[in-house]
């Protein structure tokens, strides 16, 4: 009977480090890249390729789309996405790291609904979705959101849609930054 209680407090020590290892270990991955992340944004040195509408967008929006690539020595380091839709805009930033996707931060700021004169303030908007999405090796291993996704666009926002934008729209700032 000793011995199985032994057994089981030491498989439970080693489950317990290997979660706190994991976490450390993840933690770790994420204030790197939130590091990585800030230095492309102060880098005042990237390139800039800016498209707007069709030059990327396959179907034309109510509020039309901005997409602005930055690289560095012709690497890619961030793409900003910004799409006016009907009630508000979807905002997208990328963030790569030697060619791969590490970070991808996305909101929806929904237009002001006027009750008074019974429509969209265009002017005014509130952020009512944030997600923050941590990549590694081309793997989702983190995200975080805040708000309602499901009152911004009808996918959600996954490994796979994300990782497959990220791919679509390089596509397309490269096609045109040539």
């Amino acid at each position: 009977m000793r011995k199985k209680a032994k057994h089981i407090f030491l498989l439970f020590v080693s489950t317990v480090f290997v979660i706190v290892t994991f976490a450390q270990t993840k933690n770790e991955q994420i204030k790197l890249i939130r590091e990585k992340s800030g230095i492309i944004n102060k880098d005042t040195t990237l390139k800039k390729v800016i498209l707007e509408n069709e030059e990327f967008l396959e179907e034309m929006t109510d509020h039309g789309g901005t997409l602005v690539g930055y690289y560095k020595i012709g690497e890619i380091k961030k793409i900003y996405e910004s799409i006016g839709l009907s009630n508000g805009i979807t905002i997208r930033e990328f963030y790569f790291d030697n060619g791969q996707l590490i970070f991808v931060y996305e909101k929806f700021e929904s237009f002001v609904f006027d009750d008074k004169k019974g429509e969209f303030d265009f002017s005014q908007t509130k952020t009512i979705f944030e997600g923050r999405y941590y990549f590694s090796n081309e793997k989702l291993f983190n995200k975080s959101t805040k708000g309602d996704k499901s009152l911004v666009t009808l996918y959600e926002s996954t490994e796979g849609t994300l990782l497959g934008r990220a791919k679509d729209v390089i596509e397309s700032l490269n096609k045109n930054a040539n």
